[in-house]
């Protein structure tokens, strides 16, 4: 099984179409957002629809959670959005992975929780609160940060997302995701425990 993952695309059209060019290329099954689709709802529409035309599923972000969650007023986004943005969840488990877009220790059905930034997870402490919070989860997988970060639980690792992460199976990780807005995108490849980041000029 081969997962397409996109953080944190704000509406940037231009690089998500690169990345969804690259998974079909890759042979991706599954395309999942981690959340933040939204920007300022200048090209939302877009957005949604070329996600809806790969079969993207995923998770709200702090930008998202409105239009998400919130039926009134709705009639006023494009069809696009009225399809994609409802369907995506707080939190995403599939095949041993948990998918969120703020870290698994705080609540995404709570907007102000959903809003919190303490930097990223780059302490141990900071990762083994995740860890606490999905002791069921072997991989965890966040957006939030724009920017890779990597940890097992009892290291940060010295890792950028500028090479494959090789997820030792018998080991636990904690991953942020870099941004779709800032040419990041990633494939995590569980028929080898590899995820394989990409960053685009």
């Amino acid at each position: 099984m081969k997962f397409g993952l996109l953080a944190d695309i704000h509406e940037d059209v231009e690089r998500l179409q690169v990345a969804l060019r690259r998974f079909n290329d890759e042979g991706v099954d599954q395309v999942i957002v981690l959340g933040d689709v939204a920007e300022m709802n200048q090209r939302l529409d877009e957005t949604c629809r070329l996600l809806l035309d790969v079969g993207a599923i995923g998770v709200w972000g702090n930008h998202d959670f409105g239009i998400s969650n919130v039926a009134a007023n709705f009639e006023k986004y494009a069809e696009p959005v009225r399809q994609f943005m409802p369907t995506l969840k707080p939190r995403l488990e599939l095949d041993g992975c948990l998918f969120t877009h703020c870290e698994p220790f705080l609540d995404a059905t709570d907007v102000a929780q959903l809003w919190h930034y303490d930097g990223p997870p780059e302490t141990v402490r900071k990762a083994r609160r995740s860890f606490a919070a999905a002791p069921s989860s072997r991989l965890l997988f966040v957006g939030h940060f724009h920017r890779w970060v990597a940890a097992s639980i009892n290291a940060i690792l010295p890792w950028q997302g500028t090479e494959p992460l090789h997820l030792d199976p018998e080991k636990r990780y904690l991953v942020a995701i870099g941004a779709v807005c800032n040419g990041a995108s990633a494939i995590l490849d569980l028929t080898d425990s590899t995820l394989y980041p990409f960053r685009d000029q």
